[in-house]
């Protein structure tokens, strides 16, 4: 089976252990939503970081930090990390899934160094188009103790390659999956204004598809407060089977002021089903029945997901005690909501491999992707490299078993 993904595939350059009390970044701090401060859990993009403190990027750094380099560099962007972690899960001797992603590079070093994390792996392949531009990067700022120790982390974007990524650039075969995954395109411009037209013609070609959603701090930059559209003319939604987005994320592309209205909304727009992440608090989730029809594909009246009413589901309770009996073990918050998605993905692939072209669970597909987002914070980065085929798989599986476990009636 095909996975095929697109959109924000990006090297990620982590600093671990930030003090946002600290002198620098409370000057360096939003004071108004757009403003081009920092603000943690969200995305700025560094232009706007220096016209807000009025001095190079090179410099705020050297305020924030003291300009000291990166505790690593890490595979990040929604796109990359999610399907990393997909092509992790379902490894297997068979071959049975391929996993591959669609992108671009840069001409520059840290185009190289991109290329050569996504090389150690199991991508069935990695389709990088050399761009003849800086490779874009992102600068994530984290600090652990922030939250009375939960942590969280704060972005700074780079502008580069992503910038240059046009529809254009997916070749013909990226429609030929069973299963179409686009990730964080608000950091690929050009593709999240053309994502309508290529969803569609993923659906015409018979794909399943997923989005999950990223801060999109261009349309916060360009009308602050307004809604975020999605697709040139906002148009979207009814091309989606799946969509995946954090609360933040989810109130402001649907324009609504309760994430409970906003769950509804997505249902409303034609989408075959929403999940929206909230952090420490129980995740929502719900599917449509009937209205995401797969004419042509699964049969008229048909439906991908088992309808289902909003849902609950709280977040994985052995990773918190683990982490507050072995503080050590703590890494940080980045790629926790891209390895759920992952997992998400991993599930779905597992479901329409298994023949199930409809009346999927979706509690079922989530249930071991609460534990997989948890099982994030145990690393430094959202992309963990294993040792051995498999590694990641068999570490993360007693805490879905838990999870599984915390789950069920009393």
């Amino acid at each position: 089976m095909n996975i095929h993904g697109t959109g924000c595939g990006i090297l990620d350059c982590i600093y671990a252990d930030e003090d946002f009390s600290g002198p620098g970044y409370r000057t360096a701090m939003s004071k108004t939503a757009g403003d081009g401060g920092l603000t943690p859990g969200r995305l700025v993009f560094s232009s706007a970081l220096e016209q807000f403190m009025g001095r190079p990027y090179d410099e705020v750094m050297a305020l924030l930090n003291g300009g000291k380099v990166p505790d690593t560099r890490n595979l990040g962007g929604p796109s990359a990390v999610s399907l990393a972690h997909a092509s992790q899960m379902l490894a297997d001797a068979d071959n049975a899934f391929a996993v591959r992603y669609y992108g671009v590079r840069g001409g520059d070093e840290t185009g190289d160094a991109l290329e050569e994390k996504f090389s150690a792996l199991p991508f069935a392949d990695v389709k990088l188009l050399r761009k003849d531009c800086p490779n874009s990067r992102v600068d994530v700022l984290s600090d652990p103790r922030y939250d009375n120790g939960s942590g969280e982390r704060t972005f700074v974007y780079r502008k580069g390659s992503l910038d240059e990524f046009y529809p254009a650039d997916l070749t013909e075969d990226f429609f030929d999956a069973a299963l179409a995954a686009f990730g964080g395109t608000a950091l690929t411009p050009h593709l999240h204004d053309g994502l309508t037209p290529l969803l569609k013609k993923a659906r015409r070609r018979g794909a399943v598809t997923e989005v999950n959603l990223v801060y999109d701090y261009r349309s916060e930059l360009e009308n602050p407060g307004q809604k975020w559209r999605l697709g040139l003319q906002d148009d979207a939604y009814s091309y989606i089977d799946l969509l995946l987005a954090d609360q933040e994320e989810a109130l402001k592309t649907s324009g609504k002021p309760a994430v409970q209205e906003a769950a509804a909304w997505f249902l409303e727009q034609g989408c075959g089903a929403a999940v929206i992440t909230r952090g420490r608090k129980p995740l929502l989730f719900c599917a449509a029945s009937g209205t995401a029809q797969r004419a042509g594909v699964f049969g008229a009246g048909r439906s991908l997901f088992q309808k289902a009413g909003l849902t609950a589901l709280p977040v994985c309770e052995k990773v918190n005690r683990e982490l507050a009996a072995c503080p050590e073990r703590r890494g940080d918050t980045t790629g926790c909501g891209d390895n759920f998605t992952g997992q998400v993905i991993a599930g779905l692939a597992k479901a329409l491999a298994a023949g199930q072209e409809s009346g999927i669970d979706l509690r079922e597909i989530c249930i071991p992707a609460v534990a997989a987002g948890g099982f994030c914070c145990f690393t430094v980065g959202g992309t963990y490299y294993e040792k051995e085929q498999g590694e990641k798989r068999r570490l993360l599986e007693p805490y879905i078993s838990a999870y599984r476990s915390q789950l069920a009636p009393v």
